[in-house]
């Protein structure tokens, strides 16, 4: 049970870490296209 709990914790302190990493991974590109002020055409 013990082994349990611990796992869980593990488990939700990296998703939070991997949601902290996306949100300024998103915010840095958003920032990054807004420098370059030019509309990206695939």
């Amino acid at each position: 049970m013990l082994q349990f709990q611990t796992l869980g914790v593990v488990s939700d302190s990296k998703m939070n870490l991997v949601r902290a990493l996306s949100r300024s991974f998103f915010e840095f590109s958003n920032s990054f296209q807004k420098r370059r002020e030019k509309p990206i055409k695939n």
